[in-house]
């Protein structure tokens, strides 16, 4: 898969393959809802025998201003997080947008002709609520009339689970109040933070997530799994007001980059005493 960032100047020089079909989202979390519009685009992909790419952004728009939600705005992704969840939804071509003031205020027409006919399109796939060019007012089902002619549109339809829609800004408040359990079901994977481990007492570790921005649940202990690029192993993550630690039986004091994939909220404790060389995390769900 080829991940190639974009800007005003770097999409002059792009060399884009002949023809693509193109999935257009910010996909945040790549949920549920995402994962049907990937879904759509790769059939479509498959069918005209041509690759699928994936344009998305760096940031969020209000980020590219300032203003009360800049502060308040979390990601339920790191870019690179994105990026490998776009991969496993079997993109072949990632485009990342900087969202820029200057990217802002392009006009709609402006968008299709320079990131859209500019790359070769052929089919765009979006989600219902998609909107494109200055203020982002324009729908996804008006983008037919800019596009001269030169590819189709798909409009994919909202997405519920259990008459509950499924969209970043709902999965990102359910992780705010801890439920990350139902935050998975609507993801479709778990949720997941990036960052660093420094060893501390044996089995235990600080973690320095890779983002501030990224949305963490709220003070607690949380059943999770450890992924390093040897394997992944059980442990309890607990974030406190201080930081957030992480309890395993199996990392080990040289491995240093890990992502935790967040389960469930729990009560857990561990027990004081040793099975064999390693300490005992007992975890019980609430």
């Amino acid at each position: 898969m080829q991940v190639i960032r974009l800007n005003a100047k770097t999409i002059q020089r792009v060399h884009a393959p002949a023809q693509v079909v193109m999935a257009l989202g910010f996909f945040d979390g790549v949920h549920r809802g995402h994962q049907a519009v990937l879904a759509q685009a790769r059939r479509l992909a498959d069918a005209r025998q041509v690759p699928l790419a994936v344009m998305t952004f760096n940031r969020h728009a209000s980020r590219a201003f300032e203003t009360t939600l800049t502060t308040d705005f979390r990601y339920l992704n790191t870019i690179s997080q994105k990026v490998d969840l776009l991969g496993q939804n079997h993109a072949d071509i990632v485009y990342v947008v900087d969202f820029d003031r200057q990217f802002a205020a392009i006009s709609p027409q402006q968008f299709v002709d320079t990131y859209l006919i500019g790359l070769n399109v052929c089919g765009v796939v979006g989600g219902f609520d998609y909107t494109f060019g200055q203020g982002g007012h324009t729908q996804i089902s008006q983008m037919a009339q800019y596009s001269r002619d030169r590819f189709t549109v798909t409009v994919v339809a909202e997405h519920d689970a259990a008459q509950e829609k499924i969209g970043s800004t709902a999965i990102r408040h359910l992780v705010k109040v801890g439920n990350v359990a139902r935050a998975n079901a609507l993801l479709g994977h778990p949720y997941a933070l990036a960052g660093q481990v420094i060893p501390q007492a044996r089995g235990t570790f600080t973690f320095k997530p890779a983002s501030r921005l990224q949305q963490r649940p709220p003070q607690g202990s949380y059943r999770c799994r450890v992924k390093t690029a040897s394997g992944s192993w059980p442990g309890l993550l607990t974030i406190t007001a201080s930081g957030l630690t992480i309890q395993t039986t199996a990392l080990t004091a040289a491995e240093r980059t890990v992502e935790v994939a967040i389960l469930a909220r729990q009560v857990a404790r561990v027990v004081p005493w040793q099975q064999g060389n390693a300490p005992v995390i007992a975890v019980r769900a609430m």
